[in-house]
């Protein structure tokens, strides 16, 4: 069960407390049609030691958007994250989104 697997760790409850992650994030949105993000992502430097922030930017025009993001290179070595420098990007076709606007 979960419970039992919590205290599982060879370093007891400090282990297992290492190996939670922080994830945060924000929007801002401008007339429900832009729309800018950030986000910040940190991992133990036991369990991984990645640590990286992203930004974001988004457009949406009826039932159609588009979102771009980038992942901000931080770390150094084999602690940089491989994603770094990465530039992503999403189409989105909303099919509920015409039936929401009338």
């Amino acid at each position: 069960s979960w419970f039992s697997s919590f205290g599982d760790a060879p370093g007891g409850f400090g282990e297992e407390m290492r190996e939670f992650t922080l994830s945060l994030g924000a929007e801002y949105s401008y007339n429900d049609q832009f729309f800018a993000r950030a986000g910040y992502f940190y991992e133990d430097k036991t369990k991984g030691n990645r640590k990286y922030f992203t930004v974001g930017l988004g457009i949406k025009y009826n039932v159609f958007g588009i979102n771009f993001s980038y992942l901000v290179p931080s770390g150094q070595g084999v602690n940089r994250n491989p994603l770094s420098n990465t530039l992503r990007f999403g189409l989105i076709f909303d099919l509920d989104g015409e039936a929401a606007a009338q």
